[in-house]
């Protein structure tokens, strides 16, 4: 099972590359792209970043599809084959600058990428506040290569699901970052839970773990040491 880190888009390179060295200890990074709708360096640039330092770290670049069209996507597609990262695709939240675009969805978009890229990996977000049947629906979406899995509190959740296409998006709360984690929408597990939290998933076979500490990268390491 892979343990990737979440990495925020940073705006100066040398803060960009001390969180990379800082999580090198990860099977790989997710980036996800503009969060909350903000303005964000490339997805596609920290992958390139990240590449040029680990061969071998999966990278997975979170696009957000309410601001992009085909074109975009096919461009994107063509930089995966050249950089060597996959693809999850999300609605996203609305673009605080300029309009939304919003009229592809992840199904088309996926479809669309592995015309220009054969070989690419691509993903789906999957909610489990969704109904049952929904979930399983798009579970079946066979040209998906992994589904991250969204507000996740017990691994029971997962009974009666395929799990090896999915990678659980788990969201850490730590001594430091407990305040911005207390005001979030989204489950989120105390550090000294994290470890035991990831073992079930673990026995659940699912194909990966994305773990997120809102910035307290201390507390990632010292989960991915135990691990």
């Amino acid at each position: 099972m892979e343990i990737l880190a979440e990495l925020h888009p940073k705006s100066k390179r040398e803060k960009i590359e001390k969180e990379i060295k800082e999580l090198e200890s990860f099977d790989g990074f997710d980036i996800p792209d503009s969060p909350i709708g903000l303005p964000s360096p490339l997805p596609s640039v920290i992958a390139t970043i990240i590449r040029g330092k680990y061969a071998d770290k999966r990278i997975i670049v979170n696009q957000r599809l309410l601001d992009v069209n085909e074109l975009f996507l096919a461009s994107l597609s063509l930089t995966s084959k050249l950089i060597d990262f996959d693809i999850a695709f999300t609605r996203g939240d609305k673009p605080k600058i300029g309009k939304e675009v919003g009229y592809l969805t992840s199904e088309q978009a996926i479809l669309l990428s592995k015309k220009f890229n054969k070989d690419l990996k691509v993903g789906l977000m999957i909610s489990l506040r969704k109904e049952k049947e929904d979930i399983i629906r798009r579970l079946n979406f066979e040209p998906a290569d992994f589904f991250l899995v969204l507000r996740l509190e017990s691994d029971t959740q997962l009974d009666g699901l395929p799990t090896s296409k999915l990678i659980p998006y788990v969201i850490i709360r730590t001594e430091k970052n407990k305040e911005i984690a207390n005001t979030l929408s989204q489950p989120v597990i105390d550090e000294n839970k994290a470890l035991d939290f990831i073992y079930k998933l673990e026995e659940r076979k699912v194909q990966g773990v994305l773990l997120s500490a809102l910035g307290d990268n201390e507390a990632l390491n010292r989960i991915i040491i135990r691990y």
